[in-house]
């Protein structure tokens, strides 16, 4: 079986599902998404100013007409954050939309353990009493 990234993975099934548009703000963290929607040519992209707008915009494109599944595109951090109140809005009105943000990639120094917890008397007296 031939490999595929994940985001052209992600592309096509939205296009077997029937998604055929997407609104959102690009970012480092989703670029290859939006590279894969690209390559695969068959879902068009509206960029919004804010993805709290994209998540609006989703919502009124699956209003507009039966069978519409609105997609909001944001990239990793503050972008899913962003999109909440759209989200909520739709999931009050049972709106369905489709959310889909970046994941930020941790670098190796991130996964290694830097440095060990001291055990001797004197760093145990400093740490809180909470712990």
């Amino acid at each position: 079986m031939p490999r595929m990234r994940a985001a052209d993975a992600a592309v096509r099934i939205l296009e077997l599902e029937g998604a055929m548009q997407t609104f959102g703000v690009p970012g480092a963290a989703i670029n290859p998404f939006y590279a894969a929607m690209r390559a695969h040519g068959g879902i068009a992209h509206v960029l919004a100013r804010h993805v709290e707008g994209a998540a609006h915009m989703a919502e009124g494109y699956t209003r507009s007409k039966a069978g519409n599944i609105g997609v909001c595109v944001g990239t990793s951090g503050p972008a899913g954050t962003d999109m909440i109140t759209g989200l909520y809005s739709a999931a009050a009105d049972s709106t369905p939309i489709l959310a889909v943000t970046g994941q930020a990639t941790r670098s190796p120094a991130c996964t290694r353990r830097t440095s060990r917890r001291s055990t001797s008397p004197r760093s145990r007296s400093r740490s809180p009493r909470w712990r």
